[in-house]
């Protein structure tokens, strides 16, 4: 098998040129505060959406744990470069007390990026290139009622698709997940995800214009959990580890979570 996992390396290397995509939106977080005017839920929405940009901005969402962080939080407010609000409830007529002061928003912050990365820094982290590798995750899923992979286009794992897209952008990873219309479900056999090798994933890779390939085999216990194992192809030789039994949600945030690490030299 490593052989096999390392001649499809070397032909997606042959195949795919780095291409590196630019992530839109680094020094941009968000958060839902209550009211416009209410200068407490804007301060804390700042402190909310400045993690997300630090996470964002390195990779690693260790950040978010630093013991040193809540110093840096505490003048988030001296790093905006601008803030807008958007009603979550635009468009509803107004009814009720929710229409005034206690009306929900997003909240989104634009953060300088120069102090951002200096905050990196000091906390002993990276700052990670705008422009990073493309990854493309094929997630091959086993449940009660069968096999199946994770696709944009497949009626079949719509929890699995949106935790991908949804801590994928969380992390600042150039995110794609493979249609899995007709023709790429005949052509990807599970085992091929389960192995992570052969010739239908670096197919794959070459159409999505991958730089890197994140395969996952995620199964469904008898005790209702997710046993999941994950293999990046990235660069060099790849990177194996398990997940053990967890919520789908928590397994496919630690494949993502290790793989932006590695992605961004974090690890």
């Amino acid at each position: 098998m490593a052989r096999l996992i390392l001649v499809f390396l070397v032909l997606l290397a042959a195949a795919v040129p780095a291409r590196a995509e630019v992530v839109a939106d680094l020094m941009r977080g968000e958060a839902i505060v209550t009211g416009r005017d209410n200068l407490e839920e804007r301060a804390r929405g700042i402190r909310l959406a400045l993690t997300q940009v630090l996470v964002k901005a390195c990779g690693d969402d260790r950040i978010a744990e630093h013991p040193q962080l809540p110093k840096h939080l505490a003048e988030a407010e001296a790093l905006v470069r601008q803030i807008e609000y958007e009603d979550r409830k635009k468009g509803i007529q107004i009814s009720d007390e929710q229409g005034t002061r206690d009306r929900s928003f997003f909240l989104r912050v634009d953060f300088d990026p120069e102090q951002v990365h200096a905050i990196l820094d000091a906390l002993g982290f990276h700052s990670w290139r705008a422009d990073r590798p493309r990854l493309l995750v094929v997630l091959s899923v086993t449940d009660t009622r069968g096999q199946f992979v994770v696709g944009s286009e497949a009626e079949r794992g719509v929890g699995q698709r949106e935790t991908l897209e949804l801590d994928a952008h969380r992390r600042g990873l150039s995110l794609v997940i493979p249609k899995m219309d007709r023709v790429e479900a005949m052509a990807l056999s599970h085992r091929e995800v389960a192995e992570a090798h052969g010739g239908a994933i670096g197919a794959l890779a070459m159409s999505y214009r991958a730089d890197a390939v994140l395969a996952g085999s995620m199964s469904i216990t008898s005790a209702g959990y997710w046993s999941t194992d994950w293999t990046l192809m990235a660069d060099g030789m790849p990177e194996h580890w398990h997940v053990p039994d967890t919520t789908f949600d928590r397994a496919i945030a630690a494949g993502l979570g290790e793989t932006a690490r590695v992605l961004s030299g974090e690890r």
